[in-house]
């Protein structure tokens, strides 16, 4: 009888501490757009993602920024925006953006998070979600989290400047996935 009664209290406590920590992951999710989200195992974009830049991958990084944010941002902003066929969208390697200095919102993001990373940036994710929460279809960005515990925004397709967090104009950039080279994370964008 009290064997049965500990599995039955030690039940019910592994019941209510998974609870606790599923809820605990989803309030992480609206946390910090930049930062925000939970651990997942997989996304619809893996695909997509890893023929332009491999999970777990070594990126070959710097110790030091040799370049700034904002100037890979600028450059990033630089490349000619070329559509994909909506039958055919592909996702081009850093290497291939830079060779063709053109490709579409999710090429110039791939290339600045690669840039970012190998220029010794961590905190950078990959983020693709809804530009708009009425958008139809997905946009990728960047996203940037300083030393300094500044967050900034990095759409070089659809914006003229890196956003920090704090200024971002409400009711734009809802975030679905976000990638930082190792783990995949879900937001309820």
């Amino acid at each position: 009888m009290i064997n049965k009664l500990h599995k039955t209290t030690l039940k019910i406590l592994s019941l209510a501490l998974a609870l606790l920590l599923s809820q605990a992951a989803l309030g992480m999710a609206s946390l910090d757009l930049m930062k925000g989200g939970y651990l997942i195992p997989a996304t619809p974009f893996d695909h997509n993602i890893a023929s332009a830049i491999p999970f777990g991958g070594s990126i070959g990084t710097t110790l030091q920024h040799s370049e700034s944010m904002e100037s890979l941002f600028l450059k990033a902003k630089s490349i000619r925006y070329v559509a994909d066929e909506p039958s055919n969208d592909y996702w081009q390697t850093p290497q291939q953006t830079e060779a063709r200095w053109a490709g579409d919102c999710e090429d110039k993001a791939i290339w600045l998070f690669f840039k970012l990373k190998q220029n010794g940036f961590s905190g950078v994710r990959l983020v693709i979600g809804r530009l708009r929460s009425v958008s139809r279809g997905f946009h990728v960005w960047v996203t940037l989290s300083t030393d300094q515990n500044d967050s900034y925004l990095l759409d070089p397709t659809s914006q003229k400047r890196a956003w920090k967090s704090s200024e971002l104009p409400e009711g734009y950039y809802h975030p679905l996935y976000s990638f930082d080279g190792s783990n995949r994370y879900r937001h309820d964008g």
